[in-house]
């Protein structure tokens, strides 16, 4: 995975940038999220997909990056359905963000098997995060930690969330 066309875009988007709170590198959310995927049983297309969410999530983010990301996976056999997936996840990651209300109707999950793993792999280790480094101090805590909780339930993770995390905090990323 690590040699992958998606994991060097994404490597080369982020490269040694650091989140401004809690100074961990961005890359740690592709390693933590891959790491989680991989223990969930995602698909390598999945996986791929999820180095390229970053470079297709918001929209300015999409208008600065989808042609070059589009020409890099082209060659790629199964290119155009992986960055199809980073789409989908886009639509479905966008759909409910913390700050909004949770619809009455419930977290739209995608249709698409791989988009929901790749879903799994993004909240638990943005939960994991916000729990390690803002739980105690985050000026939203209390919405944020009930809006992750919301979507492990949806995402059927709930239950298996504190492995998970002890999974995460017991390794080493970079």
């Amino acid at each position: 995975m690590l040699q992958s066309v998606e994991h060097g875009l994404v490597q080369d988007f982020y490269g040694q940038q650091r989140a401004s709170r809690s100074q961990v590198p961005f890359m740690n959310h592709i390693h933590e999220g891959l790491a989680v995927m991989l223990r969930t049983q995602a698909s390598p297309q999945a996986m791929r997909a999820f180095c390229l969410h970053p470079l297709v999530q918001g929209d300015e983010d999409l208008r600065d990056h989808y042609a070059r990301v589009a020409q890099a996976v082209e060659p790629v056999p199964d290119g155009a359905f992986v960055l199809g997936l980073a789409m989908e996840y886009r639509s479905v990651a966008n759909a409910y963000l913390s700050r909004a209300t949770l619809p009455p109707e419930g977290i739209r999950l995608s249709p698409l098997v791989e988009v929901n793993a790749m879903l799994v792999g993004d909240k638990v280790q943005n939960r994991k995060d916000f729990e390690l480094h803002h739980a105690r101090t985050h000026a939203h805590r209390v919405r944020l930690a009930e809006y992750f909780q919301q979507w492990c339930q949806a995402l059927q993770v709930e239950h298996r969330y504190p492995w998970l995390k002890a999974m995460l905090q017991g390794a080493a990323w970079s």
